[in-house]
């Protein structure tokens, strides 16, 4: 079994990978906007500018951005399937254990930047943000860029999500009283 960075009194309250795959990701709008958005301008331009000699390169430009946002769908899909969550009452640690080793970035629960937001279905599988979205998808840019990058606040469908989320507001109510 794979062996948790847990320091010295620190103890594990619950660990859990996200248990679906999520159905639309933030990147889905990207593509969708590009799809939609691309063949539209490139039709007004020949509509109205009557230019056909730069649809080529339209089309080529919508064909390499296609490919680059679908290549950060495909790699942020990959992380998630190899997404532990774990918290304890000091942090939360995002391990990644990939087939070449494995990959720890954590949070200290006092450093959170603000109490978690949490969305869930009737199931109770459901995902926990914190922080702004705008802060959320400035660190989103570089979570994949490798293990030095600090993650991305969300922890995606996890199940009873509602438990989790008052698991860390409780364990950082210690922390700060302590």
């Amino acid at each position: 079994m794979q062996k948790y960075p847990l320091q010295e009194g620190e103890v594990l309250l619950w660990s859990g990978s996200p248990q679906r795959r999520q159905k639309w990701f933030p990147e889905h709008t990207g593509l969708v906007l590009l799809v939609l958005v691309f063949p539209a301008v490139v039709a007004l331009e020949v509509i109205f500018l009557d230019v056909g000699t730069s649809v080529p390169m339209f089309v080529g430009l919508m064909v390499a951005l296609f490919g680059v946002l679908y290549q950060r769908l495909l790699d942020r899909r990959s992380r998630a399937r190899v997404t532990t969550y774990l918290v304890t009452n000091q942090r939360i640690v995002f391990a990644a254990n990939w087939l070449n080793g494995s990959e720890f970035r954590w949070v200290w629960l006092t450093w959170l930047p603000s109490e978690p937001r949490m969305r869930a279905d009737e199931t109770g599988v459901g995902t926990i943000v914190f922080g702004s979205r705008w802060s959320r998808a400035r660190v989103r840019e570089n979570e994949l860029r490798g293990a030095w990058a600090p993650p991305a606040l969300e922890m995606y469908q996890v199940a009873d999500a509602q438990r989790v989320a008052d698991l860390i507001v409780n364990a950082r109510a210690q922390l700060v009283a302590a």
